[in-house]
């Protein structure tokens, strides 16, 4: 159940409960009550924070559970799930929130739980994972993202009597980064005898700004950079790395910048063969 508007002390009834399935016939039930801070509704915040866990008992299928000092300003929600006949409880840990990108697979998520019954094995089960996740019953979620977006993820664990216990999450997972991945190189020169210029043209092929740019590329022949012009150039042997300058750091998808610079040759002046922006490969 998830709720907010509210502010200083006030009380959440919740009806309906014996029409739910495990919950009919109940006399109590285990009431987590969580916030998210108003953040969390446009940036990333940690994992909800518990405030009271507790049993409450249940009046002609209804519960009421006191809310001290609330936020007018935060998201709130309760986790409800039913007591066993035996009156065990299950607590189960939250991970806290989690991160993850598109196409490439996580680091397991084990989810622990607690059982205050003796000898009970639990069997886990969630709802809201990330398309491409997914949770075993010993409750490792495993898998890859498939699918980008912030996800609400419910994690139960149960037992054999029949009592539960959940926790909730976020997952937000990130599309595939094509930072300066994609990009097109265009190697302009005007040559003469023993000497040269040579104007680049670093065009954003991709769909994703490029925020600082570093090209490197090699001399196929003897040339030597004596300046440069738009850009820091520096030169080891036939490696050169051309760094942005304040003015040019930024490339708009579709966009380009030029920068150039002058040198010299003896022997052979060919143009070089291929380029690397922020170290992925460019056309």
């Amino acid at each position: 159940m998830v709720f907010g508007g509210g502010s200083g002390s006030t009380a959440v009834t919740v009806n309906g409960l014996n029409a739910l399935s495990g919950f009919s016939g109940n006399s109590q039930v285990n009431v987590t009550l969580q916030y998210t801070p108003s953040p969390g509704r446009t940036v990333g915040v940690n994992g909800p924070t518990t405030i009271s866990q507790g049993t409450y008992p249940v009046s002609n299928g209804s519960i009421t559970v006191p809310i001290s000092s609330m936020n007018s300003t935060y998201g709130y929600h309760l986790i409800v799930t039913p007591v066993s006949a035996n009156g065990n409880t299950i607590t189960v840990t939250n991970p806290g929130s989690q991160i993850g990108t598109v196409g490439t697979a996580i680091n397991g998520v084990q989810i622990q739980a607690t059982d205050s019954a003796a000898g009970q094995t639990l069997t886990y089960s969630a709802t809201g994972l990330p398309t491409g996740l997914s949770i075993s019953p010993s409750g490792l979620i495993s898998g890859t993202p498939t699918a980008s977006g912030s996800f609400n993820v419910l994690v139960t664990a149960r037992d054999s009597t029949g009592a539960s216990g959940a926790a909730s999450f976020t997952w937000t997972v990130s599309p595939v980064s094509t930072g300066g991945a994609i990009c097109q190189v265009t190697y302009t020169k005007n040559e003469w005898t023993g000497g040269f210029t040579a104007s680049l043209t670093i065009t954003n092929t991709g769909t994703s700004p490029i925020n600082g740019w570093t090209l490197a590329f090699s001399f196929p022949g003897d040339q030597k950079v004596t300046n440069a012009w738009s850009a820091t150039v520096s030169q080891s042997a036939a490696a050169v790395t051309a760094k942005n300058v304040d003015y040019n750091a930024a490339i708009a998808p579709s966009g380009n910048v030029v920068f150039g610079f002058q040198g010299t040759w003896i022997g052979n002046d060919s143009n070089p063969a291929h380029f690397t922006l922020n170290g992925s490969s460019c056309a």
